[in-house]
């Protein structure tokens, strides 16, 4: 479980650059170095990532604190984590696909990541 956790927050700080690297042909470095940097010329696909990232950042800090419960409890919710963490890599494809444009593809996509939460807080309590 502690070696899925350092993949999660590689992923998170993976996210947090793709935001910033699919517009640097649009937006200069330095805009994006200080509160004050114009960031509006982002590209359609840096918004996509930002919402991809924002909707990461509602779940994260359930599933951070659901992991160390796990292994402070001694639970085995490793399996679970890993669907968790795949269902997000998924999520993160879709927008940089656009598949949100489809109907339906958001929710289909979305949901098994609250499911997975769902569970690993029943095993915790159990």
């Amino acid at each position: 479980m502690t070696e899925l956790l350092i993949y999660v927050g590689f992923f998170y700080v993976l996210h947090l650059f793709l935001v910033m690297s699919f517009s640097l042909h649009k937006v200069p470095f330095l805009e994006w170095t200080y509160v004050g940097g114009d960031t509006s010329a982002k590209t359609e696909l840096s918004e996509r990532m930002t919402l991809a990232g924002d909707n990461l950042r509602q779940s994260l800090p359930v599933f951070l604190v659901f992991c160390v419960l796990s292994i402070l409890n001694n639970v085995d919710n490793l399996m679970l984590a890993q669907i968790w963490f795949v269902s997000r890599i998924v999520y993160l494809l879709g927008a940089i696909l656009n598949l949100y444009t489809i109907p339906m593809i958001r929710p289909v996509i979305w949901l098994p990541s609250i499911v997975v939460l769902i569970l690993m807080g029943i095993n915790i309590l159990s």
